[in-house]
């Protein structure tokens, strides 16, 4: 279950981010195809924070899995301090995107999630200034995209250069390249 809720989380995050530079870069908001790809990365956004809550609850039910024993305990604290990152950023970087739609007085229109139904505004908005919630909607996307090379780097070197389980056990089908002590 585990692996399957990172892999969704992971694909509606790249989704969303993919999204969000996308329409980012578009010099008009009235440009072809802006609001269908605008729609699909609010869409992901909403799905990332819906997964993120699935996930907590499956990490309050079943604790991460241990570390590998040859583990140093720098290696373990920024492990931790990293997964608390993701997890934190992908709760509030969904919140503060939606609290761009929810903030008052905008033109901006609600975005139509994932073609079933409007996304409603949050009342009261959790960052009530637009401008300020885009700031940090925008920030925190870039913050994210650095963890996660973190995340992915720290993961290939465990494979490549450690030749431990730490990859294997969240790419299903991938065996460690040999055992530590063999």
């Amino acid at each position: 279950m585990s692996v399957i809720l990172h892999w969704l989380s992971a694909a509606a995050l790249f989704g969303a981010l993919a999204g969000g530079l996308y329409v980012h870069r578009l010099s008009s908001c009235c440009t072809a195809g802006h609001w269908e790809v605008y729609n699909l990365h609010a869409s992901f956004g909403l799905a990332l924070l819906a997964l993120v809550a699935l996930r907590a609850l499956v990490r309050l039910l079943r604790p991460w899995p241990a570390l590998p024993a040859h583990t140093p305990l720098w290696q373990r604290l920024i492990a931790r301090a990293t997964h608390i990152a993701l997890y934190v950023l992908m709760i509030a970087l969904p919140l503060a995107g939606w609290s761009i739609v929810s903030a008052p007085g905008c033109c901006h229109i609600n975005p139509f999630v994932f073609d079933q139904f409007l996304l409603p505004s949050l009342d009261p908005a959790p960052i009530p200034d637009r401008a300020t919630a885009f700031a940090i909607h925008s920030a925190l996307a870039w913050i994210v995209m650095g963890v996660i090379a973190l995340h992915a780097s720290a993961a290939l070197v465990h494979h490549v250069f450690y030749k431990d389980e730490t990859l294997a056990r969240i790419v299903p089908g991938l065996r460690p390249r040999r055992s530590r002590t063999g």
